[in-house]
This record gives C-alpha cells, structure tokens and sequence, in this order.
C-alpha cells in the first residue's frame, strides 16, 4: 500500500440522514454542519447537524425556508428530527450555509453551553445577503436572534455584486468569539473576494471592524469558506478553499497565534496536498482529534482529490489528508474517510461534496463524517458515516 492508496473503512458505511421530497427544488438539501455538545446532560455522546434544506417551509410551502435542526444522542450513529432555526429578523428566510458552535464557557451574556448558529438571511429575490447571529439556551430546542456581522449585497457569486457568505466561529485566545466569512464587497481594493472576520467583545451583540485574514489583491484569486480550528500548542489553523486561474480551487491552511491575526492577508498558506501531488479542491474542512501522532491529527477533507494536472485522483470523494507534524503543516498523507460517496466527478453534479465536516468522537477514535450525495434530479440529500480513525 503507498502512502496516496486509501484505506479501506474500518467500519460503519453510508446511511442517509434526509432525503428531501421529490417535488423539492434543486439542490435539494446541502452545505452540512455539526457540533457535539460538551455541556448536555444526556448520557451518550450528543451531537446537532443543520444544513440547508431547499423548500423548507411549512408544508404548503408558505413558509420562508429555515435550517433544520437534527438531534443524535449516540454520537452520529442514529438521528432525528429535533427543532430548526428560522428568520425571526427579516422574515427572508435562513437560506444558505449555516454553522453551529457550542460555547465552551460563559461569555457575554451567555453561560457555557448556549449554542451559537449564524447563516446567510437571504429574501426569495435574492437581492441581499445578511449572515445573522442566533442563539439558544436551552440546547438548541428554541433560538433568538442576536446580532447581524455582516450585510451584503445580492446573492449571486462572481457576478460582480457584494454578497457575504460562509460564517464560521471561534473563540480567540482572549475569550472573544470571532465570525470569519467571505466577503465580495471589496472590489474597489482589487479584491474579487476574500476571507475576512470580526470580534466581539460581548458574545456576539455588537461587532469590530472586518480585518482581512486571506485576500488577494489580483482582482481574480476568491479565498473562501474558512473553517477554523483550535490546535493542541494554542494555535489555530485556518483552512480555504481559493478558486480563481491560479490556484483553481485548491485548499490551503493558515495558522495564528491567536485567532485573529493570520499573517500577510495575500499569504495563501500551505496547500493540503500530498507528496505525490495529490490535493483537496473546494469545499474544506478541518479539524483537529487527539489520535494518530504524538501532537494529535490535523485532518482535512474536500469536495474533491485531484492529481497535479487537475484530474480526478484516486480515492477522491474516500480520502481525508492527515498532517501529524504540526508545527508547519505542511506535509499531508492520505487516509480513509468514514464516508464513501460518488463525488461531483463521478456524477457530473457540483453540489455533491459541497462541504464534508469531520467531527472527532469518543477522545479522536472515531470520526463522524457528512456531506451532500446525488440523488435522481440533480438533487442532493445528506449522508453521514461514523469510522474508527486509523492512520
């Protein structure tokens, strides 16, 4: 076996979490998160998942859509139906690209445990773009509004408009919760578009100036949909995706010592790519678990596995890449992904695989993975595996 063949999963396989309707509007259902939760009471292993759920209103389809909430209380093995998160603010609907964060400790106005959702309020003409703060207190049965980080215009990409996409939170070294997102409002500056974020001082109510974290100058290059984790030395490590004629979509990982300052915002980072060329492309993911090296494991997953010309490469849509020297993060090897699905290539459909988030269970030895998998009508559902981690 090299070191690009994947493994085999050690167990579990693919089950589907929610397969929409079949009068649903295309894509369906995609853009997956979870969050385990560190302060239920529950006695197993409680995680949550949203994602975005096309023609999710009320069954006459009167209703905004809004992101489904789903419950597991058996680390990822089996879910339900649970609650969901609507636009209580605009009245638009939540539409695109939800993210879930339980708070580790109390800041703000809030105690250790209320979770934290953000998505893009987007109205049915889609001629704005607004990523909204809720939050509940009550492990995730009921939400409020909190705040809004940033307003934008339509929603359209690379059309030349100013939308604002793709939040993600952290809490930085000082306690403060930060929301990066991507940002097309910055032409003028010579950026198509760039990953940025703001602080917050108060949990989330109120919000600092934008600094730019990944944004490049060339008019064509578009850094985006950061997702940030914490590494075991106090350091975080960013990963983004950057389309655009250079870099094509490639993956790439930043770190910081703080969670705020990522080195010169025209700096890409390392690409997550293998010694033999392989690499992620779009749609990243990345998490840290405790298993594998001494340091633990950065693991990184993908829409898509290429070779050096751009190509399908083998195992795409089966492979994480794995980093277990964490001080450069720099050198990445192959290793299987609990969930084994057709990816975009396979099935000539670009919302499969569209974000893959990988979620370290019991200590790192099991891994929960999710993503959007092709069903008939160029529609999507979403599918989820557990595996044991082995590198």
């Amino acid at each position: 076996m090299t070191a690009d063949e994947p493994r085999s999963p050690a167990d579990g396989g693919r089950r589907v979490l929610f397969t929409p309707p079949a009068d649903t509007p295309g894509p369906g259902a995609m853009y997956p998160r979870v969050v385990r939760l560190a302060h239920d009471e529950s006695a197993g292993e409680t995680l949550l998942t949203t994602f975005e759920q096309y023609g999710s209103g009320d069954r006459d389809g009167s209703d905004p859509p809004a992101f489904p909430l789903y419950r597991s209380l058996d680390g990822g093995r089996t879910w339900s139906r649970f609650s969901e998160i609507r636009d209580t603010q605009n009245g638009w609907g939540l539409r695109y690209q939800p993210t879930l964060f339980e708070l580790p400790e109390s800041i703000g106005p809030w105690e250790a445990g209320t979770i934290l959702a953000a998505g893009n309020a987007i109205p049915e003409d889609r001629s704005q773009t607004k990523i909204d703060v809720y939050a509940s207190e009550d492990g995730g049965r009921t939400w409020s509004y909190v705040s809004t980080v940033a307003t934008g215009g339509k929603a359209v990409p690379r059309a030349g408009e100013t939308p604002v996409w793709e939040p993600e939170f952290a809490l930085d070294v000082d306690g403060n919760l930060v929301c990066y997102f991507a940002d097309e409002r910055h032409r003028e500056q010579g950026y198509n578009q760039l990953v940025g974020h703001r602080v917050s001082r108060d949990g989330g109510r109120t919000w600092g100036e934008e600094t730019f974290d990944v944004a490049i100058p060339d008019g064509e290059e578009r850094p985006g949909m950061p997702v940030v984790t914490k590494l075991p030395d106090g350091r975080y490590a960013m990963a983004v995706e950057i389309v655009g004629p250079k870099y094509e979509g490639g993956i790439f990982v930043k770190t910081s010592p703080d969670g705020r300052s990522w080195g010169d915002p025209a700096a890409v980072g390392s690409p997550v790519r293998t010694a033999e060329g392989y690499q992620l492309v779009n749609g990243p993911y990345i998490n840290w678990t405790a298993a594998g090296g001494d340091e633990g494991t950065v693991l990184v997953s993908g829409k898509t596995l290429r070779d050096q010309d751009g190509n399908q490469a083998p195992g795409s849509g089966q492979t994480l890449l794995a980093a277990t020297d964490l001080s450069e993060l720099d050198s990445w090897t192959t290793v299987s992904a609990p969930l084994q699905f057709d990816d975009a290539i396979d099935v000539g459909q670009q919302t499969v695989g569209w974000t893959t988030p990988i979620l370290p269970l019991q200590g790192g030895k099991r891994l929960l993975q999710l993503t959007s998998t092709a069903v008939e009508n160029e529609r999507c559902e979403i599918s989820y595996a557990t595996g044991s981690f082995d590198l």
